[in-house]
């Protein structure tokens, strides 16, 4: 066993990790370098990673190339944001700037870190991360989108609102890791659903309400653990003209949606959960993995094989210690963010690339060293061009260095990232007080913004049916933070056709409610609460659910 260098708890370094890090070793000329195994634990490695991603905080500023005024990932106002250069996605991937005029000689008296944050900071950064989108400019972390607004994580999605992980999806508002899906609202772990309204961790479902754990169900409401019924509600059958009637008694009320999640909230504690979320996947442990094998302390995976410790990922394979990762990853290690890589490791944000190390927001290059925002680029080092065999003896002599200061196997340190660790994808799964931040000398975001709002407050019917078209002209203000929001117009025409009525949360809010029914991601032994067998999930073993493993779920339940 290992003791983590941050946390100062126990891992362990299996074989698998140890046989792993001897196949993603890279070659450079006759020499091949290989990685240290890690110093912190799993966990650990997560939230140094994410600590670099922000997902839900987006700042007005000007284009530093055009003056232009547009939405970034970077407060222009923090200690780091204020010193950054900044284009929009179009003017950072237009021809008028060339990211090697920023290159720099490795100097070896300091350290690689110190020098790779000089140039990180002075080549021009992308005001979102975004890749092929259409008409989506208010979204971030999203590829191949149309019509979008307020949304990240996502890719191939059209129409869709606030929400996170959204992956061909369609026409759908307040969702959250929804997968193939149309015209549902706040739904949560879903996939193959359509026209569901605050439904969660089902598939295969239609014009299901307020339920939870569904699987292949039609027209269900406030119902939980049920396969392939319809006319359903509170698991109960109904005949269809009792049951639509039952219905439209809640649909478009704000009162009675909020008695209806109530509800919800009881049947959630009363029914029986499966320890873990794994379908058709062979050899997987963690959580909500689909179609997998060999996958083991990964969440949210899709079509993967041979991962481990890997937060998020689709057709994922030889993968380890990494985050949101999508569209055939293949050999990637301590890296956060990609789109058709192979063989890259310890990197934020690299797409349509390969053989790249410790490097940030690469498009279409290979072979790159210690690289910021590289486009179609091959051997360069801090932004350098070299000869080939320039590239690989420098490469050498700068591993011997980052071996010496203690830098090499070790992830961007959080102290560098450009957020604040609070509004950092890793503060919504690794929470930290203001004190433990800066304690360990990482960034808080002060939040400057307040409700500068003075007019009168707008009334705010109860009933969709009685809301005028002028919402849309009138500033809300959230009856939690107190923070000011808008209803946008297609919004508006959504919550009118399926009959949901306005929120009265502002979009931050409701993410937060959204990711307070996700578990921790995190394996905990437990032993089954029918047969006693030990199951390996994210149900602490303080928690008062009943968790059952899969053969005593499946008796139950199917």
């Amino acid at each position: 066993m290992k003791k983590c260098s941050l946390c100062h708890g126990e891992f362990e370094v299996s074989i698998d990790e140890v046989d792993f890090l001897k196949k993603i070793n890279f070659k450079f000329g006759d020499k091949t370098v290989a990685f240290l195994e890690p110093t912190q634990c799993p966990d650990c490695r997560n939230m140094i990673r994410t600590s670099h991603r922000n997902e839900q905080y987006l700042y007005q500023r000007k284009s530093d190339l055009s003056g232009k005024q547009l939405i970034s990932l970077y407060d222009p106002l923090s200690s780091r944001g204020k010193n950054y250069t900044v284009y929009s996605q179009s003017e950072w991937h237009g021809d008028s700037w060339d990211s090697t005029v920023y290159g720099r000689d490795f100097d070896f008296s300091r350290s690689f870190f110190e020098q790779f944050y000089e140039l990180n900071d002075a080549v021009p950064k992308m005001a979102l991360i975004a890749v092929g989108n259409e008409n989506s400019d208010f979204t971030t972390g999203t590829g191949y989108c149309k019509n979008c607004y307020l949304i990240n994580s996502s890719e191939y999605c059209e129409d869709c609102y606030y929400g996170k992980l959204l992956q061909s999806c369609h026409d759908s508002v307040d969702c959250s890791y929804l997968y193939d899906s149309e015209r549902c609202y706040e739904c949560f772990s879903c996939r193959k659903c359509y026209g569901c309204v605050h439904v969660y961790y089902s598939q295969n479902c239609s014009d299901c309400f307020f339920s939870e754990n569904l699987n292949g169900c039609k027209n269900c409401f406030l119902c939980t653990n049920l396969n392939n019924k319809e006319y359903y509600f509170m698991n109960q059958t109904l005949d269809k003209k009792e049951y639509q009637c039952r219905v439209e008694e809640f649909m478009g009320s704000y009162s009675n949606f909020k008695k209806a999640s109530e509800i919800l909230k009881k049947l959630r504690c009363e029914r029986i959960h499966k320890y873990s979320n794994i379908t058709n996947s062979e050899n997987c442990t963690g959580d909500f993995i689909i179609g997998s094998r060999n996958c083991h302390n990964c969440y949210d995976m899709n079509d993967s094989e041979d991962c481990r410790n890997v937060w998020l990922g689709v057709q994922v394979k030889d993968v380890y210690d990494c985050s949101n990762m999508y569209i055939k990853p293949e050999l990637n290690y301590q890296v956060m963010g990609t789109i058709e890589t192979f063989h890259v490791a310890f990197s934020l944000y690299i797409f349509h690339s390969q053989n790249v190390l410790y490097s940030e927001q690469i498009h279409h290059s290979k072979d790159l060293f210690g690289c910021v925002g590289m486009k179609n680029k091959q051997y360069c080092i801090l932004n350098k061009q070299y000869p080939k065999e320039e590239y690989s003896r420098m490469v050498e002599r700068i591993v011997e260095h980052m071996v010496e200061t203690g830098e090499w196997s070790q992830f961007f340190p959080p102290q560098y990232s450009p957020h604040g660790y609070n509004e950092s994808l890793a503060s919504e799964y690794y929470p930290l007080s203001k004190q433990v931040v800066t304690s360990r000398g990482w960034h808080w975001h002060e939040d400057r913004t307040q409700a500068a709002y003075q007019g009168e407050h707008y009334p705010i019917s109860d009933n969709i049916k009685a809301v005028p078209e002028d919402i849309i002209q009138h500033i809300l203000e959230c009856e939690k933070a107190k923070k000011l929001y808008k209803i946008i117009p297609h919004e508006l025409r959504f919550y009118k056709s399926m009959k949901v009525p306005i929120p009265r949360l502002c979009p931050d809010e409701r993410h937060k409610n959204r990711m307070l029914l996700r578990n921790p991601r995190h394996l905990w032994g437990r032993k089954c609460a029918k047969c006693q067998s030990n199951i390996q999930t994210t149900y602490a073993p303080d928690r008062s659910e009943m968790v059952l493993c899969g053969e005593c779920y499946l008796g139950e339940v199917y």
